[in-house]
């Protein structure tokens, strides 16, 4: 099956279960992370065995997602169901959290940390964005695939100017087209706690 723009589906399928099987001569397929995407409302999840180096780069790559077996969450409302199978299209994403290794050493480059904040309707997202050392680091984010990577990061739900949820933390891969907002921040403002939300956009 073909995405919006040709490009094949991601299938992923997740798991209910975070727990490898311990027994002599088992041996896993690929690493078991715990995987959870999020939309202005609702956030999915589950566990995933990752069969790439890079979750960024399969999701880059693919304009749709089909997910078997998802749990699926309200933000607004906090009730959770579980599905066979959910497609998401990587434009309905604000963001994705995934555990697990860091990829290929080899590829990575010499980057220095900064601070940034972003919002997409209600939700709150703050990290360390990676830049290449001596680039803007604004124009580097936005001149980035879809996809960008934030370490160190968390993802908040906000509603009538309060924080209601603390989402997660961690690592998470932001769809940089779905953002309303980007600002570089104060390191001391993401340790402690000390960012907040805007007014959403009324069709958020």
């Amino acid at each position: 099956m073909d995405g919006e723009g040709g490009a094949p589906r991601l299938c992923l399928a997740l798991e209910r279960r975070g727990e490898d099987i311990f027994e002599p001569g088992y041996v896993a397929e690929a690493p078991l992370v715990r995987f959870v995407a999020y939309t202005t409302r609702e956030r999915v999840s589950g566990w995933v065995r990752l069969h790439a180096d890079r979750l960024t780069d399969l999701l880059n790559a693919h304009d749709e997602l089909e997910l078997l077996e998802p749990s699926v969450e309200d933000v607004l409302t906090g009730t959770t169901r579980a599905a066979d199978q959910l497609v998401v299209r990587r434009s309905d994403l604000v963001a994705v959290a995934v555990s697990g290794p860091r990829g290929d050493a080899s590829r990575r480059r010499a980057t220095r940390t900064y601070a940034l904040a972003a919002q997409a309707g209600r939700l709150l997202i703050a990290g360390l964005l990676h830049a290449p050392v001596g680039a803007d680091p604004l124009a580097d984010f936005h001149a980035r695939p879809p996809m960008v990577p934030l370490t160190d990061a968390w993802i908040e739900f906000w509603l009538d100017g309060r924080r209601r949820l603390d989402l997660s933390t961690g690592t998470l891969v932001v769809n940089r087209p779905r953002l309303d907002s980007v600002r570089l921040v104060r390191v001391s403002e993401l340790a402690e706690g000390l960012l907040s939300a805007s007014a959403p956009p009324v069709s958020a």
